[in-house]
């Protein structure tokens, strides 16, 4: 089970390294590769090859204890099918973009989401009934499923060469969507629940679930909604920020009685960077500051970062080490912690030029800065697959 997480590992070092090169192409002069196609490139390989993959893996560990032999195999073909075509996707977005190898790989890896979801939901017969993480993970898994609906549309816009503008933004604002707020969550809410069985989180499932498509429209306020939609995407939102705030303080509370302090502080900054996200949502229901906001790509891209840094991976790395995929030693703690910082210097360099950016006020050297803080991000991804690696050859020899 653990060398799908020590991949996981690896393909967070190769993220930020495309991170870093693309944020050194911006501050320096770099005329190798194409921006737009790395940028297609860490992208995908970011949701498919690290917080999927992770995710698939976390919920493997819930469903392996009531399964046969016969029955995890299946798992693994999943995927490590996952894994290859994760970096068919990496290596055919850099070379070439959008064009007919990434997209074979990109609806090869949506075939094996549609698959995983198959199998996972079919084999959660064997848990037990009132299994904590059952809605969640049935939840996560059809959520992914429907996001693919938005790259496929795009990859049919991209074969036609009939694309509208309004449409692939929608699109593009769709799966991320139901990527972050859909598949991401409900993935990572079924591996707390299934670890806190007695703290009763399924009663926040029906506020989530129920909130999910109408929250979409938060994305395309752009596109002129009809009132009735407009008031109800508006009532959903809150009902939503008001669940999580419910939901938090109890983890909080829960979080307050644990011995390892040092690890809860991943989990306290990925909640606190959720509640921010949240938060922004509400604000953004209000039509011109959501039009307004949405017009500057830095406040977009710190806004992205937050939700796949700050909650995500921060997230899916103190459950690592929770559950000791990563050992607890002060190499892994200091790599970690230096990935942290990265994480933090970055949204807040993002924050600050997307603040400017409202007022066209440059900051001067702030894409070196950004540059930097991919360095350190790079510097801990690196160095805890290195770690990790070695202290498990330490063991085995």
């Amino acid at each position: 089970m653990k060398k799908w997480f020590v991949w996981g590992l690896l393909n967070l070092a190769l993220v930020a390294l495309y991170g870093a090169v693309m944020r050194y192409k911006i501050a320096f002069d770099f005329p190798f590769l194409n921006q737009k196609n790395l940028l297609h490139a860490h992208s995908h390989f970011a949701f498919s090859g690290w917080i999927s993959q992770l995710l698939f893996a976390g919920l493997m560990l819930i469903i392996f204890p009531h399964l046969e032999q016969a029955r995890k195999r299946k798992y693994h073909v999943l995927l490590g099918l996952n894994l290859i075509f994760s970096f068919g996707m990496l290596i055919a977005f850099t070379v070439q973009g959008y064009k007919a190898i990434s997209i074979t790989f990109s609806t090869l890896s949506i075939f094996v989401a549609v698959a995983y979801a198959f199998v996972f939901i079919k084999d959660q017969r064997f848990l037990p009934k009132s299994h904590p993480a059952k809605c969640w993970s049935t939840a996560g898994l059809l959520l992914n499923v429907l996001s693919a609906l938005g790259p496929m549309f795009l990859a049919y816009m991209m074969a036609t060469k009939n694309i509208d503008h309004n449409f692939y933004l929608g699109s593009v604002y769709y799966y991320l969507h139901f990527q972050y707020n859909g598949w991401f969550f409900f993935g990572s809410m079924a591996l707390v629940a299934n670890y806190l069985p007695t703290m009763s989180l399924g009663k926040y499932f029906n506020f989530f679930i129920f909130t999910i498509i109408p929250t979409f429209f938060l994305s395309i306020l752009w596109a002129k909604l009809p009132n009735w939609l407009y008031i109800i995407t508006v009532l959903t939102t809150l009902i939503q920020l008001f669940a999580w705030l419910a939901l938090a303080f109890k983890l909080w509370k829960y979080l307050k009685q644990q011995h390892d302090r040092w690890m809860s502080i991943f989990f306290y900054i990925s909640a606190a960077a959720i509640t921010l996200k949240f938060s922004l949502q509400a604000v953004s229901v209000i039509r011109s500051l959501s039009e307004l906001v949405f017009g500057f790509r830095p406040i977009v891209i710190a806004y992205l970062h937050l939700v796949l840094l700050g909650v995500y991976s921060i997230f899916l790395l103190g459950f690592m080490f929770k559950q000791k995929i990563i050992a607890s030693s002060k190499g892994a703690k200091l790599a970690a912690f230096v990935f942290l910082a990265g994480v933090l210097f970055n949204e807040l360099f993002l924050g600050v030029q997307g603040i400017a950016s409202f007022v066209y006020f440059p900051i001067p050297y702030i894409n070196e800065l950004l540059f930097g803080a991919a360095i350190v991000l790079l510097t801990g991804a690196i160095s805890m697959f290195c770690v990790h690696i070695y202290q498990r050859s330490k063991l085995e020899s």
